[in-house]
């Protein structure tokens, strides 16, 4: 049975210490060398084309190379270096831009930030970002209209209690 990928990497880093003789415990902060790094990127990838750790069948069809899955696990340590306290120092990892991923599919937002990213006059950035805060409660608003909700597995007694007649959850 496959581990998951957040398992993979640290036995992959316990493994690559314990091979050259390094000291390791859970919780210390884990510096690497390029080369080092390099290694155990190489060590999970093995893992992952070998099917010891974890990989869907979306992510297996998209990278189906050897090539694409070593860079697909060099992200993968190094993102698991970061937020896995067991690897990190024990440190709980705090995401330095949250929400700076919503909307990243829109071309109007993605050029509102970066005209926002250009400008220098404090309050032309922020008429810019409020603009900006605009189109993502637009595009938060039209994803949750998109929501299909099986009525059918809601208790009869929730739906009375909201008010919900049979034409609404038609």
């Amino acid at each position: 049975m496959a581990v998951n990928q957040k398992q993979g990497v640290y036995d992959a880093v316990q493994a690559f210490h314990q091979e050259n003789d390094l000291h390791f415990e859970d919780g210390m902060k884990v510096e690497l060398t390029k080369e080092q790094r390099s290694t155990i990127v190489g060590m999970v990838a093995a893992a992952m084309i070998a099917g010891e750790v974890s990989l869907s069948e979306a992510a297996r069809e998209k990278h189906n190379t050897d090539a694409k899955i070593t860079k697909y696990c060099d992200g993968l340590v190094n993102n698991w270096l970061r937020k896995d306290t067991r690897l990190n120092g024990g440190v709980k990892h705090e995401i330095k831009n949250p929400g700076s991923r919503a909307g990243q599919g829109d071309e109007q937002l993605k050029n509102l930030k970066l005209l926002h990213k250009t400008l220098d006059d404090d309050e032309q950035k922020t008429v810019v970002q409020a603009e900006i805060d605009k189109r993502i409660e637009e595009l938060r608003a039209e994803k949750q209209k998109n929501v299909e909700i099986n009525f059918d597995v809601i208790p009869d007694d929730l739906k009375e209690k909201l008010g919900l007649t049979e034409e609404d959850t038609q």
